[in-house]
């Protein structure tokens, strides 16, 4: 294994002129840097990060809390974090606390301990006030994605739920459409209050009737109230929806099971649309490709770790506030009413 000593010998420079390079000192001119740079690459040299760290009182690394790493939804947001970081030479760790507060805060109090230089928290499990004023008070740097944090300021990328649910029923009723369900998931949830009050502010500017049975809750994130939903769709064709926006592309795979289980063909008798524009629906899906939104995942991925990067390089100093559009992605599930 080659060794700092090896390099300042290959490149003809103390272990100081190494030493400063290899910590991006500025006090070293661009011709050394190049000729250290070139030893390093050709001797495949692999500088001590733990080492590094004690110096630097840094661990070069990022940490990444998601409720659940291995939900499909965060396969884009994960692949721009790792290019940035990538790109940025850092590390990043992983976590998933899954919906238990109290693992949630066992993992921050860990990765604030000289783990990591930075936490990156997506999603409504992070929105505690208390969790928030303490990650401030003690001067960790920090950046929330969607969760809309207004009691303070905070470094925060947000998402226009409400626009992409506007896009979402607009699309329909462009198709004709004028009875159009909404199935949501749990109304605790920040996105899905969003999504709901796009549906209906929609609806209303249209002037198009919201029959109370329309609105459909799932049980949970993403299991109907068949019962409910049935009652729904045995109405007499004309009354009941022609067309149903969902909350999420999840409840939406479960939406067009049920139809499909119930004899309606997707999109002939009904049109769906959804919300996430997944790529993997899994196995219990036989269906068509769901029309859905967009989200603008990688790019947040991407912009969040050159946003905590500037925080910690000092080149950020004011709080961050981003706000990402979605775009409707047609696919097979929405074509024009006919009735």
């Amino acid at each position: 294994m080659k060794t700092i000593k090896d390099v300042a010998a290959y490149s003809g420079v103390s272990l100081t002129t190494v030493s400063r390079v290899v910590n991006g000192s500025d006090k070293v001119s661009p011709k050394t840097k190049d000729k250290v740079n070139q030893a390093i690459k050709e001797l495949g040299y692999f500088p001590n990060n733990a080492a590094r760290s004690l110096v630097k009182k840094q661990t070069d690394s990022i940490a990444i809390l998601l409720r659940n790493i291995h939900d499909p939804f965060f396969t884009d947001l994960i692949r721009g974090i790792e290019d940035a970081s990538a790109l940025l030479g850092r590390n990043v760790i992983f976590c998933s606390p899954g919906k238990d507060e109290k693992v949630r805060d066992r993992y921050i109090e860990y990765l604030t301990n000289g783990i990591s230089d930075a936490i990156i928290l997506y999603g409504s499990l992070f929105s505690d006030k208390a969790m928030i004023e303490h990650l401030q008070e003690v001067g960790f740097p920090f950046l929330l994605i969607e969760n809309n944090f207004q009691m303070m300021p905070v470094n925060q990328f947000l998402i226009d739920n409400v626009t992409g649910a506007k896009d979402a029923v607009n699309y329909l009723i462009r198709h004709n459409h004028r009875r159009i369900a909404h199935v949501m998931g749990n109304p605790n949830k920040k996105v899905i209050l969003e999504r709901f009050s796009g549906y209906m502010e929609t609806m209303q500017d249209n002037g198009l009737l919201i029959q109370d049975h329309y609105i459909q809750n799932t049980l949970n994130d993403s299991t109907l109230s068949l019962p409910n939903f049935r009652e729904m769709m045995a109405h007499p064709a004309g009354e009941r929806p022609t067309a149903i926006f969902c909350s999420n592309d999840k409840i939406a795979m479960v939406v067009i099971n049920e139809l499909q289980q119930s004899g309606f063909k997707v999109p002939e008798d009904v049109s769906v649309v959804g919300f996430d524009n997944l790529n993997t629906y899994g196995f219990s899906y036989r269906g068509p490709r769901i029309t859905s939104i967009q989200q603008p995942l990688y790019q947040i991925g991407y912009d969040s770790i050159l946003s905590i990067d500037g925080i910690l390089q000092g080149s950020i100093t004011t709080p961050i506030n981003k706000f990402y559009q979605t775009a409707l992605e047609e696919h097979e599930t929405v074509c024009s009413c006919q009735e």
